[in-house]
């Protein structure tokens, strides 16, 4: 009797343990299902809410984008002949052209502005929507390779990763054309995975190339996909992989050509100025602006000397380890180990796979980046957006080989445990890892504080219709100006030597001086003799007049 109550003991005791063992993993599985997924939108969408201002790092970035697409929601895409302009009104004989990049991004975002006229916000939020369907599109690919679990956890993984929040919400063309990048890709594999010889194949080819072209209209940085999708070519020799890379290579010349055409029909020295910068960005050269050109497209550029980053282990180190951990961390880090080991199992299990096709152009896109165009790469940390999506997928990568383990282990006390490790320890991983970027974020640059009060300033005082000049190169003054600011006048002398070409641009146009206090001395002997304005202890501004050019 004792020996029969003891066995039912234990076998009551196991069947609650195994029950509780079931309940433990159903709520993993919501935390990872459910929770995560929605505290990562939950957390973009607050952190756009909450950028009312360009104060966070790299905020000239942003002013720089919204004041270009605030001179097409002014005067008209097609009035301004498709040209990005980067002041505002007057245009002056010589307008303030940006065309180092492509249009496409500065379009769509105009057309923000037109429907949330001069909305910091609402720009933020465009960008915090641009993100999240990027980690939609990241969920959808991964459903291809992956168990739900994992391909939720690669989503979500995009927007917690630090890159994304740092720099997600950033006005920049690479946000938009790495959404661009994913959606081709996406089509593409359906084209790749499809039995049927039919229509609908041949349409999400078209697709694919399609949205391709888009990619490439906004940025620079998707045509360098294509060496990724004919390397994954070599490695897979499926027919199909090599007629995407030739659609895709189809629509790479048909926006770069389309790109061209329309900047070198409006600026005779665009493919000049453009090859200036090219060269700099590859390290080669030194950026050698127009010299007619009043408007200095990046003038801070001259003081710095080309850097080639492979020219030293340490310089290598600092430019490609450190930063890669800094912006992606340390469970980033671990993913890519996960992602390499994840495409060889799959490479030797099924030789013909598509996953390469995915994995190697997102590659090339980060990694191509950082190599050839090292110079912009190193100066402008944000670039780092490049490698979310890679880095996503490796996370999925991880998760889904802790996952596995458990299947393979005997030892209930094991399973569970890697279970947690797996479905809680993770997620709360990703989650510290997208809080810790926000806090950055959130917490704002003082330095862009300043100049957009400096902006505010300038606008308060200074007539529409009117020109200044001032010695800071950032965009934030000119954005919260929201007048025609000429930047990077270095001091008193060289504004002396080009005060004449200043005033010919515009004839008709008042023109003032303004400067912060700390600035004051390189401009003191204009400063003594021109008409005051407005002066405090950070900000001075004062008008020139016309027979200062003869003085």
């Amino acid at each position: 009797m004792k020996s029969g109550v003891t066995v039912a003991q234990v076998s009551v005791s196991t069947k609650a343990g195994a029950g509780e063992s079931g309940i433990t993993a159903q709520l993993l599985g919501y935390a990872v299902t459910w929770i995560l997924p929605v505290l990562a939108g939950l957390l973009i969408i607050w952190l756009a809410l909450s950028l009312t201002d360009f104060y966070y790092p790299h905020a000239w970035v942003s002013a720089h984008i919204a004041t270009i697409a605030h001179s097409f929601a002014t005067h008209g895409i097609i009035d301004l002949h498709g040209i990005p302009i980067e002041n505002f009104d007057p245009l002056t004989t010589q307008p303030d052209n940006y065309l180092h990049w492509p249009p496409f991004f500065y379009y769509v975002l105009s057309l923000v502005l037109r429907a949330f006229p001069d909305s910091i916000r609402a720009m933020h939020l465009f960008m915090a929507v641009i993100a999240i369907a990027n980690a939609y599109l990241m969920w959808n690919i991964a459903s291809m390779y992956f168990k739900p679990r994992a391909a939720i956890v690669c989503g979500s993984a995009f927007l917690l990763m630090p890159a994304t929040l740092r720099y997600g919400l950033i006005l920049l063309p690479a946000n938009l054309a790495m959404l661009g990048v994913s959606l081709a890709l996406l089509f593409m594999l359906r084209y790749l995975q499809s039995a049927d010889a039919g229509r609908e194949r041949l349409l999400d080819l078209g697709l694919s190339a399609l949205v391709f072209f888009l990619a490439c209209v906004a940025s620079w940085e998707p045509f360098l996909a294509l060496p990724g999708l004919l390397l994954a070519y070599v490695f897979n020799r499926r027919s199909e992989i090599l007629k995407t890379c030739f659609c895709w290579a189809i629509a790479a010349i048909a926006a770069g050509a389309s790109t061209l055409a329309i900047y070198a029909l409006s600026d005779p020295t665009f493919l000049s100025d453009l090859w200036s910068i090219f060269t700099f960005r590859l390290g080669l050269t030194q950026y050698l602006p127009m010299s007619a050109r009043v408007h200095p497209v990046e003038r801070q550029l001259e003081t710095i000397d080309s850097l080639n980053v492979f020219s030293s282990a340490p310089h290598f180190f600092e430019a490609y380890v450190i930063r890669t951990q800094l912006f992606c961390g340390s469970l980033g880090i671990v993913g890519i180990f996960a992602l390499v080991l994840t495409a060889l199992r799959r490479r030797r299990s099924f030789p013909n796979n598509s996953f390469d096709a995915v994995l190697l152009p997102l590659c090339t896109v980060w990694l191509g980046w950082a190599a050839i165009m090292q110079g912009h790469y190193i100066i402008h940390e944000y670039q780092m957006i490049l490698a979310s999506p890679i880095l996503a997928i490796g996370v999925a990568c991880l998760y889904s080989l802790l996952d596995d383990i458990p299947l393979a282990t005997r030892d209930s006390w094991l399973r569970e445990n890697l279970a947690m490790l797996t479905n809680l320890a993770l997620p709360c991983a990703l989650l510290f890892l997208g809080i810790s970027a926000v806090a950055i974020t959130v917490r704002g640059d003082g330095e862009a504080w300043h100049l957009a009060n400096f902006g505010r300033r300038i606008k308060a005082e200074v007539p529409t219709g009117a020109m200044v000049v001032t010695n800071e190169m950032s965009m934030v003054q000119t954005y919260y100006a929201e007048r025609h600011v000429i930047r990077g006048v270095p001091d008193g002398a060289h504004l002396e030597s080009k005060l004449g070409m200043i005033q010919d641009i515009c004839p008709g146009c008042a023109l003032y001086l303004a400067v912060r206090r700390q600035s004051a001395q390189k401009f003191r002997d204009a400063l003594d003799r021109l008409q005051p304005v407005f002066e405090d202890d950070n900000f001075i501004i004062k008008k020139i007049s016309r027979a200062e050019h003869s003085h």
